[in-house]
C-alpha cells in the first residue's frame, strides 16, 4: 500500500479507506461462499444505485474470500469480460499449480487440454470455447484445493456475454464444480437480468440491497479518520459533517475529501468551512450521482417524481394520484417502476419515499 495514500477517495469504483457498515453483508457472504458446490448461497446479487459502493464491497469480498481457498476473478460486464475471466484465472492461478516447468514424458497434454500449468495447448485454445475452457480450469485448480470466485461489476442483461456466462454458471453449478458468482449492479440493471428467460435461475440468488449507513457509524468513523488526516473538528462540527452525508457513502468521502482540502494544519474547522464544503459536495452529488439517476427516466416519471418532492415523505400514494390527476393502475405502473429502478421505495404500505433524501431536494430546486 502506498504510505502517502489519501484517508477519503471519493471516485466511483475506487475502495474507501474504511468500509464501514457493511460488517452483517460481508459475513453473509462470506458464509455463504463456505456451503457446498451448488448452493444458492453461492450466488449473490449486490443491488445499490451510483455511489453506495458496491464496487468497493466487490473488492472487499474479493480479498476475503481468499481466506476461504477461492481465486477471486473480478471483471466488468462488457464484451470481452468472458476472455478477461479466462486470462485473470490463468494468470492468477498459476501460482497454485505445482508442476515441473517441463513437459513429463508419456503426459499427454493434449488430452486434458493444458500444456504446462494453466495454459492451453494450441489444439485446447483454437476448439474449446468460454464453458469448456472454464470447466477444464476450475477442475484442474480443484486438485490443488482451490475454489473459483467470479465478481461482476455493472451487470447488465443486454449484453449477450452476460447471457452466457448466466447459461455457463448454470451449467458448472448442475455439475457441482466449485465455483461462486457474485454481481453487483443498478437496481434497473438487476431487475432485467430477473426479467431474461435466460437469466431466470438467478431468481434464486442471495439478493442484497446496499442501504443508507446509519449516521451514527458515520460519526464514529469521521473522529477515527479526521485523526489520522489531521483535521481538526469539535464535537459539534464532527456531528454537523456526519449528519450533512445522509449516510450515502459516496458523500461520507466527499465530505471528508473537502474537509481535508480546505483545512489549514493547526486551525480547527469551523461552521464557515463546513459550509464551504457543503456547497461542493452538493454540486458533486448533483452533477455525478443525481442527475445520471434522471437521465434515463421518461418525462412521466419526471412528472411523478416531482409531484413527490413537493410534499414532506413519505407521501400515501393516493395523494400522489390526488395531485397529479393520473389514475390509480397508471400510478401503480409508475410506483414499480421507480422502485425497480432504486430511486422510491414504500417504508410502509400505500407511502413512497425517495432512497436517497438529496433527490427530492434536487428535484425541488428544479
Amino acid at each position: 500500500m502506498l504510505e502517502n495514500k489519501p484517508i477519503f477517495r471519493p471516485s466511483f469504483g475506487n475502495r474507501p479507506d474504511q468500509l464501514i457498515g457493511r460488517d452483517n453483508i460481508i459475513e453473509q457472504i462470506l458464509e455463504g461462499l463456505q456451503s457446498y458446490p451448488g448452493s444458492a448461497e453461492r450466488s449473490n446479487l449486490i443491488i445499490g444505485q451510483r455511489g453506495m459502493g458496491k464496487t468497493a464491497l466487490l473488492l472487499e469480498i474479493s480479498d476475503r474470500s481468499k481466506d476461504f481457498d477461492y481465486i477471486p476473478v473480478r471483471v466488468t460486464c462488457g464484451e470481452t469480460m468472458l476472455e478477461n475471466m479466462i486470462e485473470i484465472l490463468q494468470k492468477t492461478g498459476m501460482e497454485y499449480i505445482k508442476e515441473p516447468k517441463k513437459s513429463i514424458k508419456g503426459f499427454n497434454a493434449g488430452v486434458l487440454g493444458f500444456s504446462i500449468g494453466l495454459t492451453f495447448t494450441e489444439e485446447a485454445q483454437r476448439s474449446f470455447g468460454f464453458r469448456v475452457k472454464l470447466e477444464l480450469i476450475c477442475e484442474k485448480l480443484a486438485k490443488y484445493g482451490k475454489k473459483v470466485l467470479l465478481l461482476v461489476d455493472e451487470v447488465e442483461p443486454t449484453v449477450p456475454q452476460m447471457r452466457e456466462l448466466a447459461t455457463v454458471y448454470q451449467e458448472l453449478v448442475g455439475n457441482e464444480v466449485d465455483i461462486a458468482i457474485i454481481m453487483a449492479g443498478l437496481p434497473s440493471a438487476v431487475s432485467g437480468i430477473l426479467n431474461y428467460k435466460t437469466l431466470t435461475f438467478l431468481n434464486r440468488a442471495q439478493r442484497i440491497t446496499l442501504e443508507l449507513i446509519s449516521i451514527s457509524e458515520v460519526e464514529a468513523y469521521y473522529y477515527s479518520a479526521f485523526s489520522r488526516a489531521s483535521i481538526e473538528a469539535s464535537a459539534d462540527i464532527v456531528k454537523a459533517a456526519a449528519a450533512f452525508t445522509q449516510g450515502f457513502p459516496y458523500q461520507i468521502q466527499l465530505v471528508g475529501f473537502f474537509l481535508s482540502k480546505y483545512s489549514v494544519p493547526g486551525k480547527p474547522i469551523d461552521k464557515e468551512v463546513l459550509q464551504r464544503v457543503k456547497k461542493s459536495v452538493k454540486d458533486e452529488i448533483d452533477n455525478k450521482v443525481l442527475q445520471a439517476m434522471l437521465n434515463p427516466l421518461s418525462d412521466m416519471d419526471l412528472y411523478v417524481l416531482k409531484a413527490i418532492a413537493c410534499y414532506d415523505e413519505p407521501i400515501k400514494v393516493s395523494d400522489v394520484e390526488k395531485n397529479t390527476g393520473i389514475a390509480h393502475g397508471t400510478i401503480q405502473t409508475y410506483r414499480k417502476r421507480l422502485m425497480d429502478a432504486g430511486i422510491l421505495y414504500s417504508p410502509r404500505r400505500g407511502e413512497l419515499a425517495f432512497i436517497l433524501p438529496q433527490l427530492a431536494e434536487y428535484l425541488k430546486d428544479r
